[in-house]
């Protein structure tokens, strides 16, 4: 069984929002200022309906934007843009929580959660997108570096979840596509027992979920 979440929803233009289409979700390292955790950020603020794609577009400013819009790319863009080293979950939950963001509310989760301790945040993606909603996902790799990712859907059988679906600004994503990144889950040995796969066949990381970022609307 797949699950992608509801919202979305596919065109010519590739992964967008249903009644929302011409919001193309994906956004590509590159395309905007931010660290991979913002570029991640800044999909699931689309997908859950807090921005439009056309706002993240509007670089000199010409589309009027609600305050709590210009809270957020102020925050994100203006005072903490071009961020080399990326930010922990627990950093944007912070962000988040402390702007004058009156319709959603954010929390973290590390190692240290019940949530990992229990069975590494699977339970917790799994049961976050069956009530069709996206979930910000840190990964480590065992060579070293970390990354972020939105995870957007699963596959499933009668033992379980063991695909995780999700949108990578590392990476193009093709239009006819949902995703653009597939985490394999305990396929590997050891701490890091996942696998990260994308369009690159020659790179395919062994990985560990090392925290989870979860955004709901008041």
């Amino acid at each position: 069984m797949i699950k992608i979440i509801e919202e979305l929803f596919l065109t010519k233009k590739g992964c967008c929002i249903k009644n929302r289409t011409d919001n193309q979700i994906h956004i590509k390292q590159g395309d905007i200022d931010g660290a991979c955790s913002v570029y991640s950020l800044m999909m699931y603020l689309m997908i859950i309906k807090v921005i439009k794609r056309n706002q993240l577009n509007d670089l000199y400013n010409t589309i009027k934007k609600s305050p709590e819009v210009e809270s957020i790319f102020h925050e994100f863009f203006d005072k903490h843009g071009l961020v080399r080293d990326g930010f922990y979950f627990t950093q944007l939950k912070k962000m988040l929580n402390r702007i004058s963001i009156d319709s959603i509310f954010a929390r973290s989760f590390d190692e240290d959660s019940d949530e990992f301790i229990k069975d590494g945040f699977i339970e917790q993606i799994k049961s976050t997108l069956d009530t069709d909603t996206p979930i910000m996902v840190g990964i480590d790799y065992k060579g070293g570096g970390a990354h972020a990712v939105l995870a957007i859907g699963y596959e499933a059988d009668e033992d379980g979840i063991f695909n995780l679906f999700c949108l990578d600004p590392g990476y193009d994503c093709n239009p006819t596509s949902y995703w653009n990144m597939v985490i394999t889950l305990n396929t590997m040995q050891g701490r890091y027992k996942h696998q990260c796969l994308t369009s690159n066949p020659y790179y395919c990381p062994a990985i560990k979920i090392s925290e989870t970022l979860l955004i709901t609307k008041k």
